[in-house]
């Protein structure tokens, strides 16, 4: 009874900017643990993922085989080392249409959110990125 009165005040309390919650530093700290080629992984990922997005906006198949051997780089970092995606985490990216026929690009990770009535928090890969540096 206790748990489900916990749970009806959290989803009753209004949203709020969490900078440094405890899911975010868990998230992190579970990172950070995670084996260093996984952070490669990831950064080469997110490249190819955007370089994929820019040929796409521009319909140039020259830039779209390159990005395509920038994420097959990606998932050959980690085989390399007798890994595999699920060894490591990887961000959400997404194509965002623009007007005018334009693409962008966002990635970024989902974590459970700290507080506010939001079941998740989005933290951009940058953030992450910027975050796990200042981590170590």
């Amino acid at each position: 009874m206790l748990g489900l009165a916990f749970a009806l005040t959290a989803c009753g309390s209004l949203p709020t900017e969490t900078i440094d919650g405890d899911n975010r530093q868990a998230f992190i700290a579970r990172l950070a643990a995670e084996p260093a080629v996984c952070r490669s992984y990831r950064e080469v990922y997110v490249t190819g993922f955007r370089a994929n997005v820019r040929a796409l906006a521009k319909d140039d198949p020259d830039a779209a085989a390159s990005a395509k051997a920038t994420l097959d780089e990606s998932r050959n970092l980690l085989l390399r080392k007798g890994l595999s995606g699920s060894d490591c985490a990887r961000p959400y990216c997404i194509i965002e249409p623009l007007q005018n026929g334009q693409l962008d690009s966002w990635c970024g990770f989902r974590i459970d959110a700290d507080e506010g009535e939001e079941l998740y928090q989005w933290l951009s890969y940058p953030e992450v990125r910027e975050q796990l540096s200042s981590h170590n």
